[in-house]
């Protein structure tokens, strides 16, 4: 069993139908507006002379014309306005871009400055300790080649002092017993 009634139609509007019922209802009030206004303009026409209103359709032909070419060229001049535009943002995203570019170079150029003279300054800190440790090993050398000599004076001296008390004992061996070392 369907829900249709005895005409064949649903009870109870469809979706689409509410719609086309709402558009009929308005296109009939706009439609009905329309040959309201076409009415009273043709009232007016009666009243005016023929020659009257051609001259009036024909002003406002020219008027519609010129006002037409007018918004042709304010197109034209809007686009080339535009486009003058887009070049102009596009140089200047270019500019932007180089600037950018030529800034980070420059502050790899920074970077690289101050890290050189960092070794610039350790380099030279470290020729100052060279220097330093340089005059100490000589000091040290100095040092130790004069105490080298010292030792070999001493062992040169001792070995003559030896062969002295040699010689000395030999010719007066009691004499070195009972003498006290002066």
């Amino acid at each position: 069993m369907s829900n249709k009634t005895s005409k064949g139609r649903s009870p109870e509007p469809t979706q689409g139908r509410t719609r086309y019922r709402h558009w009929y209802c308005v296109k009939n009030t706009s439609l009905k507006k329309y040959a309201d206004e076409v009415n009273d303009l043709n009232e007016m026409a009666k009243h005016r002379p023929h020659a009257a209103l051609v001259a009036g359709i024909q002003q406002e032909n020219r008027h519609l014309r010129d006002l037409q070419q007018e918004n042709r060229e304010l197109r034209a001049a809007l686009e080339e306005q535009q486009n003058a535009l887009e070049l102009i943002m596009s140089k200047y995203r270019q500019q932007i871009t180089k600037l950018a570019h030529s800034s980070q170079i420059d502050l790899t150029k920074l970077y690289n400055k101050k890290y050189t003279e960092i070794i610039i300054d350790q380099a030279i800190k470290i020729s100052e300790m060279t220097h330093i440790m340089g005059k100490a090993v000589q000091a040290d050398e100095d040092s130790i080649l004069k105490t080298e000599e010292e030792i070999h004076q001493l062992a040169t001296e001792n070995k003559g002092l030896r062969e002295l008390l040699a010689i000395s004992s030999k010719h007066n061996p009691i004499s070195l017993i009972n003498e006290p070392y002066t």
